[in-house]
């Protein structure tokens, strides 16, 4: 009996992940322009983009992967009026020297704030373990109009036509107060 249960368990378990495999939208169909030659930031922001689940298939038609070498984070978020907030927070290429990096933000599908990298962090540097060079440039701020309640999607794009979603700390998604 107890074999069966077992055996009943993985074959629903397989069963799923199939399923769930061949429902799942496929980020090969939306393929860049190999004619688009506008900066990587520009591609991004004419894609449409309104949850996280979103990104992936944005990002694949403006021609971006997921990055293996950048990371940052969102460390703060508040309310400046009714419409906008301030987030600040850093971005950084591990392998990477002093280039300043590009976030974009999304709200409700547009693209509503970009900014450059700028300014030293190094206790940031030290706490990643950046090499020299990488730990230069590596700060972000920017304004942006946001709701209360809704949901930004903060992206950061790397040298290599990369991106990387960003994050509160500990992976919480970040929700405009």
């Amino acid at each position: 009996m107890q074999r069966r249960a077992i055996i009943g368990f993985l074959t629903a378990a397989v069963v799923g992940n199939l399923v769930l495999w061949l429902t799942q939208p496929r980020t090969t169909s939306a393929r860049p322009d190999p004619a688009d030659h506008r900066p990587i930031a520009e591609r991004l922001a004419s894609q449409k983009v309104s949850s996280r689940a979103d990104l992936p298939l944005a990002a694949a038609a403006a021609g971006l992967t997921l990055s293996r070498r950048t990371m940052g984070r969102v460390e703060k978020l508040s309310r400046v009026d009714a419409s906008q907030v301030t987030m600040s927070g850093w971005f950084a290429d591990r392998y990477g020297d002093a280039t300043p990096l590009t976030v974009v933000v999304f709200v409700a599908g547009a693209m509503v704030g970009m900014t450059r990298t700028e300014g030293e962090r190094p206790q940031v540097a030290r706490m990643v373990g950046l090499g020299s060079g990488a730990e230069k440039d590596i700060g972000f701020r920017l304004s942006f109009a946001c709701q209360a309640g809704e949901q930004p999607i903060i992206v950061g794009l790397g040298p290599k036509e990369e991106y990387d979603l960003l994050f509160l700390a500990y992976s919480v998604p970040p929700q405009c107060p």
